[in-house]
């Protein structure tokens, strides 16, 4: 990236954000996909208090596409669609986009799960 630092400068601030957006989308998309797999999955093998948990951690992992792999893939194409430098900052922010996306989302599971477990003392 650093090679091609006078090409990232030259990057027009609405073309970085639909390619953050892309990426936010693709990953949003790979979530509700296998949220459903998964719950597709466990239903069909009577899945138990354990596999929830599992499940959860599997949503997460398989929904997300690690930096390495996309830095590979773009060093492979050999500059086929462009500058390697350039087209490694999506990439980057894409994984960022997901981290904060995952936080929220276990943030949000871990509350929702101390909401019930309160509930079910209570009870």
């Amino acid at each position: 990236m650093s090679r091609s630092r006078s090409l990232l400068l030259s990057v027009q601030p609405k073309v970085f954000l639909a390619a953050v957006g892309i990426g936010i989308l693709l990953h949003l998309s790979l979530l509700a996909f296998n949220a459903v797999s998964i719950r597709i999955l466990s239903g069909l093998t009577g899945g138990s208090k354990s596999s929830k948990e599992n499940s959860t951690a599997v949503l997460l992992v398989s929904s997300q596409k690690t930096l390495p792999v996309m830095v590979a893939v773009v060093e492979q194409l050999g500059g086929a669609f462009g500058e390697t430098g350039l087209l490694v900052l999506p990439c980057v922010a894409a994984h960022l986009n997901q981290i904060m996306i995952d936080s929220v989302l276990v943030n949000l599971w871990l509350r929702r799960g101390k909401d019930t477990s309160t509930k079910v003392k209570t009870a």
